[in-house]
């Protein structure tokens, strides 16, 4: 498809709507993007691939600390190239340098056949650079069409959206996209991935050739990813580039073209996906071998120990008559689409989603959990899926986080400061948590150190039961093994876990059961070898 400097994007110039083309009404950008390759017929018959995007020498310091040094990255059009590396290896700040966000101290990047020193957010837009980041940007009160031409909007007067025009232009992106979704609905009815493919939209609207994803399927379940997936392969087809970014490394093989590893703001290696296998990449990533990541004996724990949990028929929103129990030392999974009821379970567990009907009973006795206040005091913890909305005080240090479950403890709630500073110390050496001090900020602080400093303002409780939602969403693998690690070591003091991921890995290789919810309710349950991804997305589907 031949793709110039005045670009007629996705064949749609033949369309009419009220006596103009929808090329010419829909795909006219306020700032058209100059500098791009243009992608011949020539070119792409003879299976030429023209270059996007290419970052020279890139270099970036925040103090002492060298975030980016020297890296060096390329985009061709059509494909997919991801972009993988531990939290602290640099991908965020490298994001950032393309977005504008943040201006390189040294380097060079070439876009097309122009060079830059740096860009600003405006400058990126419209040389077609469009990032779309772990969280949605965007208005859940408006519709699909309006959300895609939001600041561009398609007018009839100069006062007056046309409605028409706007509904008829979305639609056609969508086709496109290969996405059933009608332009008419509210953004706040659609599933995780639905959003996704809006924000995709939207950057084809701005005629974007360079869409870079950041960990954009966290906490999808298999069927969304897969409608993400089909909208990313739709894109490349039209000649846009993808970077994408994500710590789930089978979505990496299963999409991209190429992969490039950083580690500690460096290049490590840049490989051809077909060419590499999942080993070679963790061991890029990690710098060393990691032949068992989930440390999981093969042997069924639970089954001669007491029962630490049981509920019966427990409903509360989202959830309607769930019944399951955990034992001492035991981990058990809960599976299931977006939209299951997994979070909504753990959350009547732990008291805050108020239940209306069941029965909780701990350690074999009857108890009534009416706040998290109670579940705290009865000996359960919750680490929750967003752990910057839920689980943190991010503008707070590592320590006052740390000390902010077992205030109580301490008499008329005054801090004796040396004892919790140097339990925060202790704590944060056992979990591997990379800090500067123990009064950083955890705002400051990778993914994975944030989930671990969770884990240890938790563990410092003495919890019996651990409710985990998601405990390694986007988080790096190094710091996956770091958790798994102290999952293990958990339940091998005799705690218990119920656990809710969408990484089927992660269920299978943990797990002692796993069981399945759909549309909130428990619907299946699997053992031991039973816990198959064929078994689990059987049930869910």
């Amino acid at each position: 498809m031949p793709i110039g400097s005045e670009p007629r994007w996705f064949s749609l110039g033949a369309i009419e709507a009220s006596g103009r083309s929808l090329d010419e009404r829909v795909f006219r950008p306020a700032n058209r993007a100059q500098g791009m390759p243009r992608i011949t017929e020539a070119e792409m018959a003879d299976g030429q691939t023209a270059m996007l995007l290419r970052l020279d020498g890139i270099a970036k310091s925040f103090g002492a600390t060298r975030a980016l040094d020297g890296v060096h990255f390329d985009l061709k059009a059509g494909e997919v190239h991801a972009l993988c590396g531990e939290n602290g290896a640099g991908k965020s700040t490298l994001i950032k340098v393309l977005s504008g966000a943040h201006m390189p101290d040294t380097g060079v990047l070439t876009i097309g056949d122009q060079s830059f020193s740096g860009l600003t957010p405006e400058l990126a837009l419209n040389h077609g650079i469009a990032t779309i980041y772990q969280e949605n940007s965007l208005f859940l009160n408006l519709s699909v069409a309006e959300n895609i031409y939001v600041g561009r909007e398609l007018l009839s007067t100069p006062l007056t959206v046309d409605r028409r025009a706007t509904t008829a232009g979305a639609r056609k992106i969508l086709d496109v996209l290969k996405a059933d979704i009608d332009p008419g609905t509210l953004v706040s009815r659609l599933s995780g991935a639905q959003q996704k493919i809006v924000e995709i939209a939207r950057a084809f609207r701005q005629q974007a050739r360079v869409l870079v994803m950041d960990e954009p399927s966290a906490s999808f379940g298999r069927r969304e990813t897969e409608l993400l997936f089909d909208a990313v392969r739709s894109a490349v087809t039209s000649g846009t580039g993808v970077i994408y970014i994500s710590h789930h490394l089978e979505e990496v093989f299963e999409l991209s073209d190429r992969v490039t590893v950083l580690r500690d703001g460096r290049n490590v290696a840049t490989h051809q996906v077909s060419e590499i296998g999942q080993n070679d990449l963790i061991r890029d990533m990690v710098g060393r071998e990691v032949d068992d990541i989930y440390h999981r004996s093969a042997t069924h724990r639970g089954d001669a120990r007491g029962t630490v949990l049981e509920v019966e028929a427990l409903s509360a929103p989202g959830i309607t008559n769930v019944g399951l129990s955990v034992r001492q030392g035991e981990i058990v999974g809960l599976a299931g689409l977006v939209g299951a009821g997994r979070s909504e379970l753990l959350n009547a567990i732990f008291g805050s989603n108020r239940s209306t009907s069941g029965q909780l009973r701990f350690g074999g006795k009857s108890v009534r959990i009416t706040s998290p206040q109670a579940a705290i005091a009865t000996g359960m913890c919750l680490i929750t899926e967003d752990r910057k909305t839920n689980g943190l005080f991010l503008r707070q240090s590592y320590v006052d986080n740390f000390v902010i479950p077992f205030l109580s403890k301490f008499k008329r709630w005054i801090v004796n400061w040396s004892s919790a500073e140097s339990d925060a110390r202790s704590y944060a050496k056992s979990l591997s948590i990379r800090l500067s001090d123990i009064h950083q900020v955890v705002a400051n602080l990778s993914g994975g150190n944030q989930q671990k400093a969770i884990i240890a303002k938790w563990l410092r409780t003495e919890p019996d039961l651990f409710l985990l939602d998601e405990p390694t969403r986007g988080i790096d693998m190094g710091s996956r093994e770091e958790i798994y690690v102290e999952i293990q070591s958990l339940v091998k003091r005799g705690k218990s876990i119920l656990m809710a991921s969408s990484d089927l890995p992660e269920l299978i290789g943990l797990c002692d059961r796993v069981l399945v919810m759909k549309s909130g309710k428990v619907i299946c349950e699997l053992i031991g070898g039973d816990i198959t991804e064929h078994r689990i997305l059987a049930a869910a589907l």
